[in-house]
């Protein structure tokens, strides 16, 4: 879950079960190899209601409660990653914790082939591609998909869901193999680019989502990673 679809996704969750929290950092290596770093968490209160949802759609014909893709069990996590073994896809480590009301999910894995993230529940939808410029150079972006109804939503409409949005953040960063020449992102360093949405710290953060172009261009000198469209 990344780029416009991650950040759709957490309006979506925020407004339909309340905040969320979700922040990954990938970083790619110079053969298309690389690891991922993710976080999520939800508030338990939220949990437990989508919950009891599920427990009531079960005796209500006809009703249905969205699924969001988010699980909070360690060992259901592991079980999950088994499969993407034979794609190259290893799943290093995962640990789960609560604090201050949230329910956290920290994991990291490996990946031999960065395509093949595509293939992984919850980044199957990020549309990331990678592709080389006319100078040689790699650019890697986030392009919007076809659902992006939230992201249309009405200035006014955003101001007024954010006392539902308190709390949540969303994160991502990409570390490079080779300097970065030009990005999109606020925040950046030599190898580094990243975007923060905090609606904590800046409530205006989140009008941000609504037309958010991610995109990161670095140096392709001593670089053979397979173009991904």
């Amino acid at each position: 879950m990344s780029g416009w679809r991650l950040s759709a996704l957490a309006l979506s969750l925020a407004v339909l079960f309340g905040c969320v929290k979700m922040e990954q950092e990938i970083t790619l290596n110079a053969d298309g190899s690389g690891s991922v770093n993710f976080m999520y968490a939800m508030g338990e209160q939220m949990i437990a209601q989508m919950e009891a949802m599920k427990e009531m759609a079960k005796d209500m014909e006809g009703m249905e409660v969205e699924d969001t893709g988010f699980e909070f069990d360690e060992a259901k996590v592991r079980e999950g990653f088994e499969k993407y073994q034979e794609l190259g896809i290893t799943l290093n480590n995962v640990k789960t914790d609560t604090r201050d009301g949230w329910r956290y999910v920290h994991l990291d894995f490996d990946f031999q082939d960065i395509s093949r993230l595509r293939e992984v529940e919850g980044f199957g939808e990020i549309n990331l591609r990678i592709r080389k410029n006319e100078d040689g150079d790699y650019v890697i972006s986030y392009a919007a998909g076809d659902d992006h109804d939230m992201m249309d939503t009405d200035p006014d409409m955003m101001a007024m869901m954010l006392p539902m949005l308190k709390g949540m953040r969303v994160a991502t960063r990409i570390n490079t193999p080779t300097d970065i020449i030009s990005t999109t992102a606020p925040i950046r360093t030599a190898r580094s680019a990243a975007f923060v949405i905090d609606v904590d710290e800046d409530p205006d953060s989140v009008k941000q989502l609504q037309r958010m172009k991610f995109e990161v261009v670095f140096s392709g000198e001593g670089v053979e990673i397979p173009e991904i469209d």
